[in-house]
């Protein structure tokens, strides 16, 4: 007779332990460091997961009726865009030392300028809302939706911008670069 033992059930045993205080230190670790909320849409994530559907209609139909436009520090009309991206966007470049003005033109596929809608925009970083300016609702000066003067830190920037339009919103970004 052989009187070897079998070790098999305890390294199963020393396995499955392992296994089970690694998914509760990932529990743990994942509770204790969440994610900041980024203000996406301007409201709480479960309010944009409710509602989604209704956002991107409302996003499409405004977008489908009216021309949304950045003026630069050039008097140069961008096109708004719905996501920016560091890696495929042409940023929007300032100096360190000049303010930031946010100028935002709406008109009508006719090229008709919209003075009658609402304009609000936030100033972040791109992975952190640590960072946020709110720059509140935008003034209106000769039918160009303009934000007050704000200073930024080198680095790169966006600009969240809110447009409510016959109670429907669009939301668009701008991305920023703040260089030396």
């Amino acid at each position: 007779m052989d009187n070897k033992k079998n070790i098999w059930p305890v390294g199963i045993a020393i396995f499955l332990i392992i296994m089970v205080f690694m998914i509760i230190l990932t529990v743990y670790l994942s509770i204790k460091s969440a994610p900041e909320d980024d203000n996406a849409y301007f409201s709480t994530r479960q309010i944009v997961d409710k509602d989604i559907n209704n956002i991107l209609a409302n996003q499409s139909q405004l977008e489908n009726q009216y021309k949304f436009y950045y003026i630069d520090n050039n008097h140069n009309a961008k096109q708004l865009e719905r996501k920016v991206n560091k890696k495929l966007t042409t940023p929007i470049e300032i100096d360190l030392n000049k303010p930031f003005i946010l100028n935002i033109k709406i008109t009508d596929n006719d090229d008709n300028i919209i003075d009658s809608a609402k304009v609000e925009a936030i100033v972040t970083r791109f992975a952190t809302s640590k960072f946020d300016k709110n720059l509140g609702e935008l003034s209106q000066i000769n039918k160009i939706f303009t934000s007050d003067e704000i200073m930024l830190e080198k680095g790169d920037w966006k600009v969240m911008i809110k447009i409510t339009i016959d109670n429907k919103n669009a939301f668009f970004e701008q991305y920023i670069k703040v260089k030396d």
